[in-house]
């Protein structure tokens, strides 16, 4: 991949084009959103008739992120399906697996659009024109920013705070080994266009309701040792109780990576039917994101997640029989590269 030459090549896409879709993964996150909504904000100003439709609504932590509640449109096939046919331009951000378009999948397969994505996962598939994975990146914003500067956008204040909490949010707050010196410095350009990141600190992290610390206390009274892996689940009745989705807020995994003898955290969660979701989290003694692909899922060196099927306590015994085997071999195997 010549990084640079395919990001021009997605440039002269969106010159060439009038009607540009932008869409995301199934429950986006705020590296997804974030892209997304810079990207429109952009391209409207350029003069392009652009819409942002995902699978599924904006989490309610990220909503800060919206100039106005129709700026992202909820996918209706009735009302989506004509824009997504009939576009010139689909440029999917941060996945390249279909099926985590969600309802979106099957018309995007049938559109007559040219289609581009941009992402910075490991997991792909060859349904693009062009596609953009840059797996060293921070974040697909890190990305977004490099085509918009290719395009010699000028950024603002408005097209440059979705775009830093993009990068803060896929990086933990800057802290994650893929974080670089570019990394930092696209960051401080962005604030110098008007970004105010205590505010974006603000929104992310102490806007909290009660039942989102309820749902934490959960985790920590669910919260189980096993070695070098910890590990916390949350059921179904615990959500609909709280009324939250868990999956909305990612960071909670953290709260057992947070021990100190965790190498691995794990985080189980029931959606009510019979799959359970796994967030999984590495401190850097493996790459957790190959556990993630024995279960058919996938990610990066530290963060990643797969689904299980069948009941909570099944998926919990299986995927630490996994994680044990496979914290033996690869700890083993990085601490003799170490030496």
């Amino acid at each position: 991949m010549d990084y640079l030459k395919d990001l021009s090549a997605i440039a002269e896409f969106i010159k060439g084009s009038r009607r540009i879709l932008i869409t995301s993964h199934i429950k986006i996150d705020g590296d997804g959103l974030g892209s997304e909504l810079s990207l429109k904000r952009a391209l409207v100003s350029l003069g392009k008739e652009v819409k942002v439709i995902n699978d599924c609504k904006v989490p309610s932590n990220l909503s800060f992120l919206l100039n106005n509640d129709s700026e992202v449109e909820i996918f209706d096939e009735e009302r989506s399906s004509d824009f997504i046919l009939n576009c010139d331009l689909i440029i999917v951000l941060d996945v390249a697996l279909l099926y985590r378009l969600g309802k979106i999948e099957t018309l995007f397969k049938n559109s007559r659009a040219k289609k581009v994505c941009i992402d910075h996962h490991l997991e792909g598939e060859e349904a693009f024109e062009i596609k953009v994975a840059k797996v060293d990146a921070s974040s697909t914003g890190e990305i977004v920013y490099d085509l918009l500067k290719i395009m010699n956008f000028d950024f603002d204040k408005d097209t440059a705070t979705p775009l830093y909490a993009s990068i803060i949010i896929d990086s933990g707050n800057l802290s994650y080994e893929r974080c670089v010196k570019e990394t930092y410095i696209i960051v401080s350009k962005l604030v110098e266009k008007g970004v105010d990141p205590y505010q974006v600190h603000i929104n992310l992290h102490w806007c909290k309701t009660l039942n989102q610390l309820k749902l934490e206390e959960k985790v920590i009274s669910n919260l189980k040792i096993d070695g070098e892996i910890t590990y916390s689940y949350i059921t179904s009745k615990d959500s609909l109780k709280l009324r939250l989705d868990p999956l909305e807020f990612p960071d909670i995994v953290h709260i057992p990576l947070s021990l100190k003898c965790s190498e691995i955290a794990l985080l189980f969660v029931e959606n009510g039917g019979k799959e359970i979701k796994v967030s999984a989290r590495s401190k850097g003694k493996v790459k957790i994101c190959k556990l993630a692909k024995e279960f058919g899922g996938g990610g990066h060196s530290l963060a990643a997640g797969f689904v299980v099927e069948g009941d909570l306590q099944s998926a919990i015994e299986v995927v630490l029989k996994m994680a044990k085997q496979f914290l033996k071999e690869e700890g083993s195997s990085n601490l003799s590269q170490n030496h």
